[in-house]
């Protein structure tokens, strides 16, 4: 079995490739672009055809080999969630193949590998916010959502959290609400920057574990925007 994940919910975009026999898997391919890091700023539907093309041929795989194509379809960039949607589900039909929508937050807590933690994915949302949710890990390093998806302040979140664990923040929401974090927990863990920002491979393994498990997943695209564009929530505001 071999996953196409995409991932443009960010700054970054991502894609990977995984081929898995039963329950193991490699990662054959993944590239990742920060799009803001250059002398140009690059848009995602620039970075992202060009990579996944240029992620085939590396790998010397055929696209045609791919059984699955999977999207991160949020919380985050609304722009950014289109453009990935719109890429995988059109790989996906020339393929004829499922397409399969992984939630962001999901993604990142994928990014954490250890037993026995509680992980706290916090994607900067503006406004004094962020987009987050609690995951725990079993002693197996098994991974559950405690919570649904959020839109808060930080300060509340961190009212939440059990501090008689270890607990792993991540994403660039932890990045900027770094000293609040600290403040309330000195032992706090912050994931290293290569496990810090949205991964397509953890998106391809989020979708495995589905897979194998014999989840039965939606065929209409699914966006989680969490809370309304900005557009919108000012005219809510008339």
């Amino acid at each position: 079995m071999k996953i196409l994940a995409i991932d443009t919910s960010g700054l970054q975009a991502g894609a990977a490739i995984i081929a898995a026999s039963n329950s193991s898997y490699i990662v054959a391919g993944e590239i990742f672009l920060n799009a803001r890091t250059g002398e140009k700023s690059w848009t995602h539907s620039e970075i992202l055809m060009p990579g996944i093309e240029q992620l085939f041929t590396l790998t010397r795989l055929d696209i045609r080999e791919i059984d699955y194509v999977v999207y991160t379809s949020g919380p985050g960039s609304f722009t950014g969630l289109r453009i990935g949607a719109a890429s995988a589900l059109g790989i996906a039909h020339a393929l004829n193949k499922p397409a399969i929508a992984v939630p962001t937050l999901d993604m990142l807590a994928y990014n954490i590998l250890s037993p026995d933690c509680t992980i706290v994915p916090m994607m900067d949302a503006r406004r004094g916010q962020v987009y987050t949710a609690v995951y725990l890990a079993d002693k197996n390093a098994k991974i559950t959502r405690e919570t649904e998806f959020l839109a808060l302040p930080v300060e509340e979140i961190l009212s939440c959290l059990n501090h008689n664990t270890r607990v792993f923040f991540l994403g660039d929401g932890a990045d900027v609400n770094a000293s609040v974090i600290l403040e309330k927990f000195p032992t706090a863990i912050f994931a290293p920057a290569n496990n810090n920002r949205q991964r397509a491979a953890s998106a391809a393994v989020w979708a495995l574990e589905k897979i194998l498990a014999g989840h039965t997943f939606p065929t209409q695209i699914e966006l989680e925007y969490v809370r309304a564009p900005q557009a919108v929530r000012e005219k809510n505001k008339c």
